[in-house]
């Protein structure tokens, strides 16, 4: 496992996958090992599912010690600026230094569902404070004994891009230090190439690397809830169909996944992918063994 930074830069495309922070510490080192087989980076998300598990921060940093590499996710809901500082001090303290920061949509939904949503700060606030934190003169000033190497990342939205675009938010997002981009998650190939080829033009991929989500379907009443609980995840009817008429749904899911691999890594300015499958190492290892992307996942 070389991590997210070193795998975007090299020729190949940087593949990661996510892991929720499940507090069983024997459990999520044992899921991460088996992820570790396959991936270049393992994603530690916060609050996956709008639901709060364990704590991101220290599940991130128990696959540093264990000599993974994660990639940490921060988001600005619930937490004052001072409370995020301090998750990124955190993180600096830990030694992770793969970072993917958002702004994130308000708990609506489930027990933790509330009226009113703290938003102290935005994304592109969140993204500043990471890099002046890496750039500062004196890292002593944060109580820090040496600046951390942090590799930003921030989020992009893949739509129907039209003739005079202009990327503003995401330039926005590169201006603030971002280094690189991941999408939504996205299987619709065409409405990509699309998109990716108005990234290129505007000359984005000269700034920071992009990497597209994807997600195996094992089910058509999976891809549905995905379609619907995922905030702008955009799923073909056509792959829906796919699966519905298919004699092992799981195996054409794993298919379909793996063929979407495939295809961007010869998308220009796709640096990588990322594979959703919470909780489930072997089903990411299997998509991508499928794909033929690795000689070996494990």
């Amino acid at each position: 496992m070389i991590g997210l930074q070193a795998a975007l830069r090299s020729t190949s495309p940087a593949l990661s996958a996510e892991l929720a922070p499940i507090s069983d510490p024997a459990a999520l080192l044992a899921r991460a090992r088996r992820l570790s087989e396959c991936v270049d980076a393992i994603h530690v998300t916060e609050s996956p599912g709008l639901r709060p598990l364990g704590s991101p921060l220290l599940a991130a940093s128990l696959l540093r010690q264990a000599g993974m590499q994660p990639v940490l996710h921060v988001n600005c809901r619930n937490r004052n600026r001072t409370a995020l500082q301090g998750e990124l001090l955190g993180a600096a303290t830990a030694g992770v230094s793969a970072l993917l920061l958002m702004r994130n949509v308000p708990m609506r939904v489930g027990r933790a569902a509330r009226r009113r949503t703290v938003f102290d700060i935005g994304a592109r606030q969140l993204i500043g404070m990471a890099r002046r934190i890496r750039d500062a003169e004196a890292p002593s000033s944060y109580g820090l004994a040496r600046s951390p190497d942090f590799f930003i990342g921030a989020t992009a939205t893949v739509f129907d891009v039209t003739a005079g675009w202009e990327p503003k938010s995401l330039l926005a997002k590169l201006d603030a230090g971002a280094q690189w981009l991941q999408t939504q998650l996205c299987l619709d190939l065409p409405l990509l190439r699309n998109y990716m080829r108005r990234v290129v033009a505007a000359r984005l991929t000269h700034r920071a690397h992009v990497v597209v989500t994807v997600a195996p379907l094992l089910s058509v009443e999976a891809a549905r809830r995905l379609r619907t609980n995922l905030r702008r995840a955009i799923i073909p009817d056509a792959l829906i169909q796919r699966i519905e008429q298919a004699r092992d749904p799981e195996r054409a899911g794993v298919e379909i996944c793996a063929e979407m691999l495939r295809e961007l890594a010869d998308v220009p300015g796709v640096g990588g992918a990322h594979i959703i499958a919470p909780g489930d190492p072997e089903l990411v290892c299997a998509v991508i063994e499928a794909s033929g992307l690795r000689k070996q996942s494990g």
